[in-house]
């Protein structure tokens, strides 16, 4: 599962040890720029600067950056082909018409810039969902005064969706144990759907028990309305603040110069 990868490079990386509030301004800062400037170059320039400071900077394998990257690849493929794909009335210079669906330079050049800007989008936010644990990110939501109940409820919410895949991966596993995930023969449709209903009452039982045990835990150390817990002291890096503006400012230059 790419939650682990992502989860697990986001502790072990060595970026950890530096301030949110800087690697948030990295990251958004690269989302806002490969949304509001020209999709050429800027999408590449901004991939390239994600990228290098991903795997070079923060030290995330490659693996694990191509791994983390396969489902929002394969989403964005999906929405690649509905907007290369016309619908209803075609233009004159379609390249291939067959009924009411058609292909043509409008349509491609869309693609292009969704491909783009979306790619662009998701490796700037991988440099700070690799790098930054959930927990440091609500610790931080914290110092920034956010709504205490806001930050409860997305920090329940995350351990919620842990033990949800605790839980069906532990399932998942018994099944493959014992050949339930490869039936054969006569009725092995029905013998899929049969598992597939017994494991999801089950992830859902279990769930439910995993999650009281919890809530009961909680309560026996004294959680009312928030769970405090002790941030290690981060350092500023005047180093990281300097890179990222000239960063920033060089793929403005490098875009609108050439736009």
């Amino acid at each position: 599962m790419h939650a682990h990868w992502i989860d697990d490079a986001a502790w072990a990386s060595p970026w950890r040890a530096r301030q949110v509030g800087e690697k948030v301004v990295l990251s958004l800062g690269l989302v806002l720029t490969a949304l509001v400037l020209p999709p050429w170059p800027t999408t590449m320039l901004v991939s390239l600067v994600a990228a290098v400071v991903i795997v070079g900077f923060a030290r995330i394998p490659a693996r694990v950056l191509l791994l983390v990257m396969a489902a929002p690849l394969a989403f964005i493929a999906i929405s690649a082909v509905s907007v290369v794909l016309g619908v209803g009335v075609a233009a004159a210079d379609v390249w291939w018409r067959w009924g009411p669906f058609s292909i043509g330079p409008d349509g491609l050049a869309r693609a292009a810039g969704l491909v783009g800007h979306s790619i662009a989008g998701t490796l700037a936010l991988m440099v700070l969902a690799t790098t930054t644990p959930m927990v440091d990110l609500l610790t931080w939501a914290r110092r920034l005064h956010l709504p205490g109940p806001l930050v409860e409820i997305a920090s329940l919410t995350y351990r919620m969706l842990w033990v949800l895949l605790a839980t069906t991966l532990s399932i998942r596993e018994a099944q493959v144990a014992r050949l339930g995930d490869t039936p054969r023969g006569r009725g092995a449709l029905r013998r899929r759907m049969q598992a597939a209903g017994n494991a999801a009452g089950s992830v859902l039982v279990r769930s439910w028990t995993r999650a009281r045990r919890l809530e009961d835990g909680l309560a026996g150390r004294g959680y009312e309305s928030s769970l405090t817990t002790l941030a290690p002291k981060r350092v500023a890096s005047w180093t990281l603040r300097a890179g990222t503006a000239v960063v920033l400012a060089l793929v403005w230059m490098i875009s609108w110069q050439a736009r």
